[in-house]
Parts: C-alpha cells; sequence; structure tokens
C-alpha cells in the first residue's frame, strides 16, 4: 500500500494543504534524503546489514511531514500507512534525522527555519486550547498538593 501514490495524484493546491510543501518541493526534499542517506549507510557498513525499510522513501519523507504538519498521533499515522505505532515512530525519528543532516540543522527548531529558507516552507499552524469556562471545578481544584 503505498500511499504517496494516493497523494501524488491530488492537485497542486490539495498537495500542498495536506502535507505542508508543494510537490516539487517535495522531489527537491527527497533527492536531498535519498544522497544523504545513501552517505549515512556508507558510514559504517553495519548500517547496511539487515532488513530494508518496508516503507518507500517517499513514503517515510510524507509521514514526517503529516506529523510536523497535523501532529497526529503515530497510532493514526501507523493505520493510515499500514504500520505499526511503534514502526511509524521509528520512521518519523530516523527521517527527522536524516533530514537534520542533509539541511546541516543542529536542532529540530533550525529545520523548520531551514525548510523555510531553501524554499521547503512547511505550513505548520497551531490551535489554542480554551480553558474551561463552566464546571473548571470538575478538572482543577486550584490547590497544590503538599505531597512531594
Amino acid at each position: 500500500m503505498d500511499v504517496f501514490e494516493e497523494y501524488k495524484v491530488r492537485k497542486s493546491s490539495e498537495f500542498q494543504r495536506l502535507v505542508g510543501v508543494n510537490k516539487g518541493a517535495f522531489i527537491v526534499l527527497k533527492d536531498k534524503f535519498l544522497k544523504e542517506l545513501d552517505v549515512y549507510k556508507s558510514e559504517l557498513w553495519t548500517r547496511k546489514l539487515g532488513n530494508r525499510s518496508s516503507m518507500s522513501p517517499e513514503n517515510q519523507i510524507l509521514i514526517y511531514l503529516l506529523y510536523i504538519r497535523n501532529y497526529e498521533t503515530y497510532l493514526t499515522l501507523g493505520k493510515r500507512f499500514g504500520i505499526s505505532e511503534s514502526y511509524a515512530y521509528k520512521r518519523c525519528k530516523f527521517t527527522e534525522m536524516i533530514l537534520l543532516r542533509c539541511l546541516n540543522c543542529p536542532d529540530i527548531g533550525s529545520l523548520k527555519t531551514n525548510l523555510e529558507t531553501n524554499l521547503v516552507a512547511i505550513d505548520v499552524c497551531e490551535q489554542e486550547i480554551e480553558r474551561p469556562l463552566k464546571n473548571q471545578e470538575d478538572y482543577y481544584s486550584g490547590k497544590k498538593s503538599d505531597i512531594r
């Protein structure tokens, strides 16, 4: 099941609204990802051993972009891509590490700004959570517990 194929057939504007980057930027990001992945595997011979990932590089980048775009849980991402929750977490973290390396970023905060300066803007929005106005006592008493 290739989820990227489902996203690829969508219109360019809809693809950007869903993923956070346009199709051209996604292809550039994929090329950089593949080059850095080859460099990463060639650094240690043990990285070439073991089973290959069941996800294509496009799906690995897509699952990471969907995660930082929508902040979905790894369980919902896993269900969407047909993988387990723990494997979705592993692929997101691995993809993040490779993207940090290929864009020369020290941390995730600079990755987001670097993606924007390299014309790979990711549209990530925050949603404010309002505190309850009525019946707040049901959720929080306001008292600090003295138990340490």
